[in-house]
């Protein structure tokens, strides 16, 4: 049995919702794990049981060294999904690390200098895969490059009739970067439009989840609503996930893959960050976001990732406003919503493109990163 730190990006719940997934098998192959962290990333920690200790302490505060550089010290592996602060303790420490990298198209020349140097690197193939020229060609030798880090089971129990929609925000929020109420009020245009112009009456219950902050002001302006707010865990998510007749989601790092493994019909609300809107293009030029609707279907396209990544979420936050306060837009953003929720013949072969899409990526992408892992802390304490 290894003692392993993990940590998570405090970035709405894709790095954190990566991690648990993780996490959840390492836990079951007799690991023992802590988890690190704060914000988004404490608040899906928190609703998972594969832990045994939680400490909450942003990463990159003055005090984190002295909560976990001891625990580092004891500990045999350090797991992070894209969180910098704990890696570079760990290196302080030398502690070997394992990066879960979801988002290695992403970083462009900010991906961190010391990569190369990291004992593993497991990156999860997604935007670029199927390009001759992708950003998986030439990597360094400590990568290990594998499909979808998701979990395929259990398989939707849902069937043709009448139930439950589940309308999933991610966590909503990342910390210095964008916050509902401050940055952006996305989450609340969306409700209002769920509540007052989409016509939702096939489904037998209506489930909005998202972060905690945001879960609880819902509550707190639709306190009547015949819709239920919910802030869930991992494993409650997949849960309610695999029982609903079809699934409405921002288009984020971890629910997508999820919603296309359980074979749920799954359509794409507007994107709510700026990797948010790259990825929904990447969607849908696979053919998998068909079903969906983007902000560059109303307003001008980005070009983001020819921005640096402050400027990439600064352009998207400032477009993101433009579809906030402009009532034209948002009745149309409302219309196709509408059009797409209560058209199911369209969704059946959608679900058929989501597990092709899969099948491209790979379907073992879940065992290939544990045993990557596994095989990491065995060599390691070979060599101690």
């Amino acid at each position: 049995m290894a003692r392993l730190i993990a940590t998570a990006e405090d970035f709405a719940f894709g790095p954190a919702g990566k991690l648990v997934t993780v996490a959840e098998e390492l836990a079951a192959r007799g690991h023992a794990l802590t988890f690190a962290g704060s914000g988004t990333a404490l608040q899906l920690a928190e609703r998972a049981d594969c832990w045994d200790e939680v400490v909450a302490c942003p990463t990159d505060a003055p005090e984190f060294e002295e909560l976990v550089g001891s625990r580092m010290a004891a500990a045999d592996l350090l797991v992070s999904c894209v969180d910098r602060p704990s890696v570079e303790l760990a290196r302080k420490h030398g502690l070997p690390v394992a990066w879960l990298d979801p988002l290695t198209w992403w970083w462009g020349d900010e991906a961190p200098v010391w990569l190369p140097d990291l004992e593993l690197c497991v990156v999860q193939r997604s935007i670029g895969a199927g390009d001759a020229a992708g950003p998986y060609q030439e990597l360094p030798a400590n990568h290990v490059v594998v499909g979808p880090i998701v979990r395929t089971g259990p398989e939707r129990r849902g069937d043709a009739g009448s139930g439950p929609l589940l309308v999933n925000f991610g966590g909503g929020e990342a910390a210095d970067w964008y916050q509902p109420g401050r940055d952006t009020n996305y989450p609340y245009v969306i409700i209002d439009l769920l509540l007052t112009q989409i016509d939702l009456t096939g489904f037998s219950q209506v489930v909005v989840a998202s972060g905690e902050r945001i879960a609880a002001e819902a509550r707190r302006r639709w306190p009547d609503a015949p819709v239920s707010f919910e802030c869930l865990g991992h494993r409650d998510f997949v849960e309610r996930l695999s029982s609903a007749q079809a699934f409405l989601t921002v288009p984020g790092l971890e629910a997508p893959l999820e919603g296309w493994a359980a074979g749920v019909p799954t359509l794409f609300l507007p994107p709510s960050n700026s990797s948010q809107y790259v990825q929904l293009d990447e969607f849908r030029r696979r053919g998998v976001g068909d079903l969906s609707v983007h902000l560059r279907d109303f307003l001008p396209p980005l070009d983001l990732l020819s921005a640096p990544l402050r400027d990439r979420s600064e352009r998207f936050i400032e477009q993101l406003r433009d579809f906030e306060r402009t009532p034209t837009i948002r009745t149309e953003v409302a219309a196709r919503l509408s059009d797409l929720l209560t058209h199911p013949e369209g969704w059946m072969p959608a679900v058929r493109r989501g597990h092709a899409y899969l099948d491209e990526l790979g379907r073992d992408g879940l065992e290939r990163c544990v045993a990557a892992i596994c095989a990491l802390v065995e060599r390691e304490g070979e060599s101690a």
